[in-house]
């Protein structure tokens, strides 16, 4: 199975045990086209999608080489991309490092 998702680009599968039970969730791309275009994102954010979908996580500085956004700009973008569900912040703030990735059960 793990050798099939990736041969996909999926993300690896999580096992675990839960008491007696073994579990393995199956997570669903919500983002599909129609959903993406009714959140009116931009280009850039877009793009970021589409990182953190290959890589897991996008942190401000990434946002900034793979966009040509300001800092306030990816800054902004990254806020709203929380505020509307599509990623969670993880980390630090300020000048910690904050990264993003896609909310669990997505």
């Amino acid at each position: 199975m793990i050798a099939r998702v990736r041969e996909a680009g999926l993300p690896e599968p999580e096992f675990r045990q839960d008491g007696g039970t073994f579990v393995q969730p199956l997570w669903r791309d919500w983002l599909t086209p129609k959903a993406l275009a009714s959140l009116g994102l931009s280009e850039r954010q877009k793009k970021a999608i589409d990182f953190v979908r290959a890589s897991a996580r996008i942190g401000n500085s990434e946002y900034q080489r793979r966009t040509g956004a300001t800092k306030k700009t990816a800054s902004r973008d990254l806020d709203d991309l929380v505020s509307k569900g599509v990623l969670e912040r993880s980390g630090t703030t300020g000048r910690g490092p904050t990264t993003f990735s896609a909310p669990k059960g997505t």
